[in-house]
Order: C-alpha cells, then sequence, then structure tokens
C-alpha cells in the first residue's frame, strides 16, 4: 500500500513538475557608436522535459514579459545579461521562438528565447555604459570595456566566468585598432572576438577608431546644418526669417521702383 502511494506521488509530481535545462546562451554587442550605445542581441536556449513544461512554454508563445519567462522557467540565466543598473535599457523586445527538435518518446523540445534591445550610458553619469568613451586626439576615438556593465555569473575574487555553454561576442566597429585584449579572445572571426568557456580576469578590452578625413567633413557639415535648422526652429530663428523676407522684399521694391523711373 505505501509503494502504491509512493508510485502514485511520483507519477503526480512528475507530471506537475516543469523541467528546462540551459543549453546555449549567446549574447552579441554590435553597432557599437561614438556615444557609447551599443546593440545588443541575446539568445538563450534551452530543454524542455515533459509535458507540463511543454505546455508552460506553449502559454506564454505570446507573451513579451521577460518577467514570466524568468519566473515559469527558473533559469538563472534567463535574464539580460547586459547590467540594467549601469546602462540605460532601451527598445526591449523579447520573442519566444515556436518549439524545435521534439521527440514524442523522450518528451523533450527545445526552446528559445531571443532578446533585442539598445544599451546606452546613462545621462546622469558618464562612468556607465558598455563602453568607455574618450576622444583623445584629432579624429581617433578609444573605446574601453566597462566590465561593470556585464552580467554574467560573477565567481568569489570577483571576476565574471563564461561557461562552456556561454558565448561573448563582440562585433568591432569597421576601421578597429585594438590594443588590449585580456584575457585573449577563444575565438576570432574577422571584426568579431569571442569568449566561451573562461574566466574573465581583469577583462579588459581597448580599441581605437580613427575616423577617415571625409566622414570628418561631413559630420562638419551635417552639425552645422543641423544647428542652423534648430535655430530656424526656435523664436529667435522665427524673427530672423521675417526680418530676412521683409529685407529681401524691400530690395526687390526698391530695384523695381528705380527701372520704372528710369524708363
Amino acid at each position: 500500500m505505501q509503494k502504491s502511494i509512493l508510485f502514485l506521488l511520483f507519477i503526480f509530481m512528475s507530471a506537475t513538475y516543469a523541467e528546462f535545462a540551459l543549453e546555449k546562451v549567446e549574447v552579441t554587442i554590435s553597432d557599437i557608436q561614438t556615444d557609447g550605445s551599443v546593440s545588443v542581441h541575446e539568445s538563450i536556449k534551452f530543454i524542455i522535459y515533459g509535458d507540463y513544461a511543454t505546455s508552460i512554454y506553449d502559454s506564454g508563445l505570446t507573451t513579451d514579459q521577460l518577467s514570466f519567462w524568468s519566473s515559469n522557467i527558473g533559469l538563472s540565466d534567463l535574464k539580460l545579461h547586459i547590467n540594467p543598473s549601469v546602462v540605460d535599457i532601451q527598445d526591449l523586445r523579447v520573442r519566444p521562438q515556436p518549439r524545435t527538435q521534439c521527440n514524442s518518446i523522450q518528451k523533450t523540445c527545445h526552446g528559445e528565447i531571443i532578446l533585442d534591445y539598445m544599451a546606452y550610458p546613462s545621462e546622469a553619469n558618464t562612468t556607465t555604459g558598455v563602453f568607455l568613451i574618450e576622444s583623445y586626439k584629432p579624429r581617433t576615438i578609444r573605446y574601453t570595456i566597462n566590465p561593470n556593465a556585464l552580467s554574467f555569473t560573477t565567481i568569489s575574487d570577483g571576476n565574471l566566468i563564461l561557461y562552456e555553454n556561454i558565448y561573448l561576442n563582440i562585433e568591432l566597429p569597421d576601421g578597429s585598432t585594438v590594443l588590449d585584449a585580456n584575457p585573449q579572445p577563444t575565438s576570432t572571426a574577422e571584426s568579431t572576438l569571442s569568449w566561451t568557456n573562461i574566466v574573465l580576469v581583469k577583462f579588459s578590452l581597448i580599441f581605437d577608431v580613427e575616423e577617415s578625413i571625409d566622414q570628418e567633413v561631413s559630420e562638419f557639415f551635417a552639425s552645422r546644418i543641423n544647428s542652423i535648422a534648430s535655430t530656424l526652429q526656435s523664436p529667435q530663428g522665427i524673427a530672423l526669417m521675417v526680418l530676412a523676407v521683409i529685407f529681401i522684399a524691400s530690395y526687390a521694391y526698391i530695384i523695381m521702383s528705380k527701372r520704372r523711373d528710369d524708363s
């Protein structure tokens, strides 16, 4: 009798317990701008075990709230891997993907949550942002990684650790010159540096980007045009436009009157 009760209890717990196992996390930082803002793409993949876990996953496919997935999936890495207390997160999109690679015998499937967002430095604190920016000489900008902006697992000595299924990818801007990368990337593909299965001891990434003369000239004129446009839209600008119209109209009237007198 006792064995039967234990067996039924086991069956009940198997039917109601939702189990998810982390498979892979890939965080890609790209589109690094001169104001320190970056674009972030996160792919969080996991294995879904059992019918109950499958029903929970399917029930959230139309949900774009990260809090729903964090509380119901229960994986510590189902989160933003850029620290919201250090950067300004904007335009967050949470996109759960349909189940794939389902096995009806083992009752397993693969799930994925994709996170896309922009990360900006805080306007109130210039030491925030994924990268710290320094214009230390003409036409050259230096970018320095801010480890405090990263939200991966932290070990006892304060360093970050990337397990073998955790990937950090950083896509450098065109024309970048890497001055320091510590630890060295575990892989490099064109302009993308990647780290995985490593402890980021005193993590450092510093690179320079030198603007071309053509880009500097175009940015100069663009800034002047924007300045003129903003001035014209102000009350002072409107007054100047009115004065200019009056001046042109007066000049045209004088010229026409002089021509009539001469004739």
